[in-house]
């Protein structure tokens, strides 16, 4: 399946597969000619599953490029790094997987992410690692949208910026970098503003804007380009 998605880069594909995991064998990575780092041969099949989707769908990102079996390697933060002339980004939950990918002199940094509504009994966990005390206030009046999945949406937005910016920051980013001014859910867009000084580029005080998709199996999709 892929969703074609706006970006301040532009209009953006982006491949995704779902999968079931029940079903997941390892040998897929042989069929598909798809390494398998020494990290992953060691995890369990959930993460060899969303490994190799991520990887598969990231694939088919790159081949729209015009790269053919190109292997996309692992950072020291354990980004995807994908080729020099691109800017490319993977997500996956534990049914989906999903890749994009953006020449190079379209933006300097490019996420995507998807998440399911937050489980109930982990809704307070997630607001303690994700919201700041303001941006409760902004979600408590997004009423066109059930709670579980507004806290996963801007969980999502969160880790689509993050991703964007890791190459220029170098650095892992908490959820408090980025608080929440408003949602807009008719234009499918969320506004934020950072809270530190994070790079050159992004000092404290600057506005973002997130777009997000709802995707039919009830997940939502966030993507950020800059």
């Amino acid at each position: 399946m892929q969703l074609r998605l706006h970006s301040a880069a532009g209009d953006c594909n982006v491949q995704m597969l779902r999968y079931d995991l029940a079903a997941f064998d390892p040998s897929a990575f042989a069929d598909a000619a798809i390494v398998m780092p020494v990290s992953i041969q060691r995890s369990v099949k959930k993460r060899q599953a969303e490994f190799f989707f991520g990887r598969l769908a990231a694939a088919l990102a790159l081949r729209e490029q015009g790269y053919a079996a190109v292997e996309v390697g692992i950072g020291a933060m354990r980004e995807p790094i994908f080729p020099a002339a691109v800017k490319g980004t993977i997500t996956h939950t534990d049914r989906v997987a999903a890749a994009a990918v953006l020449p190079a002199h379209r933006c300097r940094g490019l996420g995507i992410d998807i998440e399911q509504a937050i489980a109930p009994d982990a809704i307070h966990s997630v607001e303690q690692l994700v919201l700041q005390p303001a941006e409760h206030a902004v979600l408590a009046g997004v009423n066109e949208l059930a709670y579980p999945l507004a806290l996963a949406l801007v969980f999502s937005a969160k880790e689509s910026f993050y991703k964007a910016l890791a190459q220029a920051v170098g650095r892992v980013l908490d959820f408090s970098a980025l608080r929440l001014l408003s949602v807009d859910l008719s234009a499918q867009r969320l506004h934020f503003v950072t809270e530190e000084m994070l790079c050159a580029d992004w000092p404290r005080g600057q506005p973002c804007e997130i777009g997000f998709h709802r995707l039919a199996a009830g997940e939502v999709l966030t993507i950020f380009s800059w």
